[in-house]
């Protein structure tokens, strides 16, 4: 069925006029349409409803008693097609109910809802019983899709009454008792009730497939429901009604010009009979202005009782009614009362109109304003005398609406504002208003200014001036040709010009004008039009990786620019949220970083000219790389802790890095700050066991996901069952003297169980074993009879129910420092006039011995450092003295040692004198004496150091001794003392001895070689030169018969014999002579061994060779510093590289690629 089927029906009285529209949608099913009823004048009446053929009709009435819905649903085959009326709804005391077809001979089928036609209308009472479709199946959705009110099958529970309808009962029940009251009074004949009615309904049970299994009809009896309920409720309503029409009349007060203050009463009524709480009463105040007959305007709708009227006319009267509300009851409206507003000065006048202007006239003209009740007496017209200030003076006062304003000046801006004065009071000024006297022709303006641009339009203004009325605005296009046109004649100050190109030259010029004439143009001005936008740019691309917090996107340029370049690109990033502008530049390519890990973004780019900015391009979507999950919060500590075991829970962090969470990692720090990993799983909670009792633990968890484990929690401190006590801190030690100290120590802690006693131990010496010094619960002990300067031990122990604790570290004390003890073992050592002491240093008692005393026997004492020997000088030889020592330190002087007797010997003897017997270059032999030593005095020579110190060369009897290792030509200090068994006698005066000088050293023998018949070449190796004396060198020839004589002497190394005799036996030999630069002369050295030689023969004969005589010894030669140095970096050289060949082969046997 279309949705164009609908009937209408007309009620029997115009308050039940009620339009019906059915609209059916096609359903495939034999479930019913749904139908919503629409009343526009409160519930429902009983309404036949004429229904097309083959359709029944089912109604909806909600918890009040109001008609909802009306369902039109198919016929099922082989009922009865006679029309149907729907019945009068049940009445307020019902619950929402569902009402199913009358009674039909198909009431069975588990399908189709049998129903029953009525062809006349129905009686005031309910027809029907309620009925259940045997599988519940709700009817289709209605053809507007909307549930307008629920549906209430009636095997459902009823919805509760709320506090409104609870009142409404209550009222009703009374209302129904003053009802049957007044009957029984007679006030109500029986006549007038409507008496119940009962209504059949027939049911005939149905078969398969629609076919008729018992011919014969079943009448069941419905349950007859009275009308009396209805009739209680608008009885109820009537008497609210009547309550409220009795509302006494608003009164007035406070009447002002446009306010007015309205006073308002609740209606009366009698508490005991209604139960009614006077704040619920509403009020609709009504207004009128045109008689009491008037039209009303409602102006107010509440609770209030109080009500200010603002707005109002003045000098107007009003007419004021008011009706109470209770809910949807509405009560009649009060009589009206009156009130009249009262007057009040002018309305503000509309601004002066210029009606006529010359040079120095101007002819203003104004309206009449309201005069608010009272007549308006005056005007007053004010100007700016044309100096543009502000400030007004009147120039008119009078009863007059118009007025000439003369003796002005020549093209000048005046300003003119009018008030209007009636007996009550003066108007505000209107607003001001400005007019311009006439003039000359224009001057020349000014070119016209670009107001705005745009891309296809151009704005342009200029600036009215004092003689100025209208404007010509002309325009020209180069590309067209026609030169200027006009386009704009007339006053405004803007003109737009449209339809232009984009990124195009125009050029202006502007002309005024008014009553006397034109102006010149104005100088000619260019302006462009604006550039287009460009296009959206290239869908953004990944360039490179991406990563957990960033990526890199890269983009075209757009391929329509809109004219001009562009200047930058916008890059906008989604996270979820919505887009966020991440980016602005000119750069084609952007890093997005800070991003989360995991989460999936779109980025889009636009681009902006001098045109605008484009539209955004097609969106990129990029997904972050995981990271490790966030920090957990602090694991949980379940129930208590045992004393070895607890139970720890935990949850997922607030951030799991993009992945889910895999992994519960659980560390346990202990008191030793070690830590140790004590669960990994997926479980939230964990038992730790093998704790240790009164113990501090530390928990922390983390969790792991494919990335990786994320941060540690806070940490969770949890304390272990109870213990024995902690071992106390090292004690605290303050020493009151050298001879007491007190010890103090800390409570330690207990581990879950209070410390009831202390143990206090000390040791004497460190080899010793504590002793117990104190046992108590104080946490303090006074230790007396102390040595002073001593090193004391002391340990606690702490002690509560579950056993003694751990002893405290040991806390050391040395006591204060007193004087020191007394000078033991005293040794002496006497000569003849000094005596040596040597003693210990006694015990200094805590402070450093500065000095020491001692005491000879005389009256001074001598004061000494300290030291522990001392050399008392000066005194007298074989005499006896009674020594005792004294120490000091800071603290005071110390006792004197027990006296020493000690007698000095005689006096030791005087030393020889010394004399150089031999000097050699290297060494000095020195005498002191004569004969025999039979004296037995011993000598000690010492000789002089480099740094001027002596040193001892000799101690013996002997009267001689030689020094040898000495250097050529070097002076040497020598002294010489003697001693005895007395002592050490004085040291002499100090001797001066000089070394000589050194001769050369001997040569090798020298080697002769080209020999000749009368000539021979000698070769020989020189010496080094010695100091700064040089070196020469003397050849001697010996031949057969003579003796050696000299042929040469020089500072050369070779020499050419001449004039031999040939077949002659010759022999040479050389020396080396220093020549010395002083007076000492030169010095030779010894010669070196013979090389002999024979020249040749006349005649032919072999080469002789050099023999060298047989007493000649033959030196090894040694080898020069340079060649030594050679011979070094050459080892050197090759122990480097075997080095580095040896640390390269390591090295490549360690690498494993070598090994593999």
């Amino acid at each position: 069925m279309k949705c164009t089927d609908w009937e209408t029906y007309e009620a029997p009285t115009p308050a039940a006029a009620v339009m019906c529209s059915v609209c059916i949608e096609e359903y495939t099913g034999y479930g019913p349409a749904t139908v919503r009823m629409v009343s526009n004048n409160g519930p429902p009446l009983p309404m036949p409803m004429q229904v097309p053929p083959g359709h029944m009709v089912q109604q909806i009435v909600d918890e009040n008693g109001i008609l909802t819905h009306v369902i039109l649903s198919p016929q099922p085959p082989g009922m009865m097609s006679n029309p149907m009326t729907v019945g009068f709804y049940g009445g307020p005391n019902n619950t929402a109910q569902y009402y199913p077809p009358y009674g039909g001979p198909y009431a069975s089928h588990p399908q189709y809802p049998s129903a029953h036609h009525h062809s006349h209308p129905p009686p005031p009472h309910v027809h029907g019983v309620p009925h259940t479709h045997p599988h519940g199946t709700p009817p289709p959705p209605n053809c507007n899709s909307h549930n307008h009110g629920p549906i209430h099958h009636p095997s459902g529970p009823s919805p509760p009454l709320n506090s409104m309808e609870d009142r409404n009962i209550r009222q009703r029940i009374r209302v129904r008792k003053k009802y049957q009251a007044r009957v029984e009074d007679g006030v109500y004949s029986y006549r007038d009730r409507i008496p119940p009615r009962r209504a059949k309904q027939t049911t005939a049970a149905k078969g398969i497939n629609g076919e008729v299994s018992n011919p014969n009809l079943i009448a069941q009896s419905s349950t007859p429901l009275s009308s009396e309920p209805e009739t209680e409720i608008e009885e109820e309503r009537r008497v609210l009604q009547q309550q409220l029409s009795s509302m006494p009349e608003p009164q007035t007060t406070d009447i002002e010009a446009r306010s007015a203050l309205i006073h308002l009463s609740p209606p009366e009524f009698d508490q005991n009979e209604f139960d009614i709480n006077p704040a619920d009463f509403g009020y609709e105040l009504s207004l009128s202005d045109k008689g009491r007959d008037g039209k009303y305007k409602i102006v107010y709708n509440g609770d209030a009782t109080e009500i200010t009227l603002k707005d109002l006319k003045p000098a107007t009267e009003f007419h004021l009614r008011v009706c109470a509300l209770l809910d949807d009851l509405r009560g009649n409206p009060t009589e009206p009362i009156s009130f009249k507003t009262l007057p009040c000065e002018p309305d503000q006048p509309q601004p002066p109109k210029l009606m006529q202007k010359t040079k120095t006239t101007l002819m203003l003209k104004w309206g009449l304003p309201c005069e608010n009740g009272a007549k308006i007496s005056t005007y007053t017209l004010e100007y700016d005398e044309g100096l543009g200030t502000g400030n007004f003076i009147e120039i008119y006062n009078g009863l007059q609406r118009q007025h000439k304003v003369s003796k002005l000046q020549t093209s000048t801006r005046y300003t003119f504002r009018l008030a209007a004065i009636n007996s009550v009071g003066k108007s505000g000024f209107s607003e001001p208003v400005t007019f311009y006297t006439s003039g000359s022709v224009p001057v020349q303006p000014d070119p016209p200014m670009l107001s705005e641009c745009s891309v296809h339009a151009l704005t342009v203004s200029w600036i009215r001036r004092p003689n100025d009325d209208e404007f010509v605005l002309q325009f020209e296009d180069e590309s067209t040709g026609h030169g200027f046109i006009p386009i704009y004649n007339g006053q405004n100050l803007s003109y737009i010009k449209d339809g232009l190109r984009r990124n195009t030259a125009y050029r202006f010029r502007l002309a005024a004008k008014n009553e006397e004439g034109q102006s010149k143009w104005s100088d000619i001005v260019v302006y462009h039009t604006s550039p287009d936008r460009p296009s959206p740019p290239g869908k953004p691309q990944i360039k490179g990786k991406i990563y957990a917090n960033s990526f890199r996107v890269t983009w075209d340029p757009p391929k329509d620019s809109g004219g001009s370049e562009i200047t930058k690109y916008i890059v906008e990033l989604d996270d979820g949220n919505g887009y966020e502008m991440l980016y602005e530049g000119s750069e084609r390519e952007h890093a997005c970083d800070h991003l989360i890990p995991g989460q999936m973004y779109r980025v889009r780019v636009a681009c902006s000219s001098k045109g605008g900015r484009s539209e955004f391009s097609e969106c990129c979507v990029a997904t972050t790389q995981c990271v490790p999950p966030g920090q957990c919060h602090a694991p949980k500590l379940q129930g208590k802790p045992k004393a070895t075991s607890l139970h720890l829970r935990w949850a997922y962090p607030d951030y799991n890095g993009g992945v889910p969470v895999t992994d519960f990692s659980v560390q346990m720090i202990l008191p030793d700050n070690t830590s140790r990993e004590v669960y990994k799983g997926r479980d939230l909670d964990c038992i730790v066991a093998g704790l240790s009792p009164g113990r501090p633990f530390l928990f922390q968890v983390r969790a792991f996901n494919r990335a990786g484990g994320g941060p540690w929690s806070e940490l969770l401190e949890v304390i272990s069952g109870a213990g024995i006590p902690d071992p106390p801190k090292i004690p605290l030690i303050n020493c009151k003297s050298p001879h007491s100290a007190i010890v103090i120590w800390e409570e330690p802690v207990n581990n879950g169980a209070t410390i009831t006693d202390y143990r206090l131990e000390w040791q004497l010496k460190t080899e010793s074993d504590f002793t117990q010094l104190y046992f108590g619960p104080n946490l303090s002990f006074e230790v007396k009879g102390l040595s002073p300067a001593m090193l004391y031990s002391f340990r606690v122990q702490a002690l509560n129910s579950a056993g003694p604790g751990l002893y405290s570290p040991v806390a050391t004390c040395v006591t204060p420092p007193s004087r020191p003890s007394a000078v033991l073992s005293i040794k002496a050592q006497a000569s003849a006039t000094s005596i040596h002491l040597q003693w210990h240093e006694p015990n200094n008692n805590g402070s450093e011995i500065i000095s020491y005393n001692i005491d000879i026997g005389e009256k001074q004492l001598i004061s000494i450092n300290a030291v522990t020997e001392y050399v008392i000088e000066d005194l007298l030889p074989e005499t006896g003295y009674k020594i005792r020592i004294q120490a000091v330190n800071a603290i005071g002087v110390g006792a004197f040692s027990s006296a020493i007797k000690v007698t000095t010997r005689t006096l030791p003897p005087s030393p020889p004198k010394m004399e150089c017997v031999a000097a050699g270059p290297n060494n000095l032999r020195l005498k002191w004496g004569e004969g025999r030593n039979l004296d037995l005095i011993t000598y000690r020579l010492e000789m002089e150091r480099e740094d001027g110190n002596y040193q001892e060369i000799y101690r013996g009897q002997a009267y001689s001794f030689k020094v040898g290792r000495l250097a050529e030509l070097t002076c040497y200090d020598f002294r010489i003392l003697a001693s005895n068994d007395a002592g050490d006698g004085p040291y002499s005066d100090t001797y001066t001895f000089i070394t000589t000088k050194a001769p050369p050293p001997a040569l090798r023998a020298p080697r002769v070689t080209d020999v000749d018949l009368t000539t021979a070449q000698v070769l020989w190796q020189g010496c080094r030169s010695i100091g700064s004396d040089a070196m020469v060198y003397v050849l001697q020839l010996q031949d057969k018969d003579q003796e050696y004589h000299e042929v040469y002497k020089g500072a050369d190394t070779c020499f050419v014999l001449q004039n031999l005799q040939p077949k002659t036996d010759y022999q040479v030999r050389v020396c080396a002579i220093r020549e010395s630069n002083d007076d000492i002369g030169d010095i030779m050295g010894a010669f070196s061994p013979g090389t002999g030689f024979v020249t040749r023969n006349p005649e032919p004969v072999e080469k002789a060779k050099p023999v060298v005589q047989d007493d000649s010894v033959t030196e090894p030669k040694q080898m020069s510093i340079q060649q030594m140095t050679a011979i070094a970096v050459g080892v050197f050289f090759l122990v480097s590289v075997l080095i580095a060949f040896i640390i390269q082969q390591f090295i490549a046997y360690m690498t494993p690629s070598s090994r593999s």
